[in-house]
């Protein structure tokens, strides 16, 4: 039960977070979208990032 109400709690948190990017999102126009998204981009290309991520998924899949 307790599992079940911290499911609950996380995802009206997560729904809070996308409602409130979204309202932003949309107050900040298509051209800083843009912008974050270049960003965005930037950093998950980055081959430093790319060998993290490459760990972190060897090491789930461990589990």
């Amino acid at each position: 039960m307790a599992i079940e109400r911290e499911g609950v709690a996380w995802m009206k948190r997560f729904l809070l977070g996308v409602a409130a990017g979204y309202v932003l999102g949309a107050r900040a126009g298509r051209g800083r979208y843009d912008q974050i998204m270049r960003s965005y981009r930037k950093v998950v290309d980055h081959p430093l990032v790319q060998g993290a991520a490459g760990v972190v998924r060897a090491k789930i899949s461990e589990r």
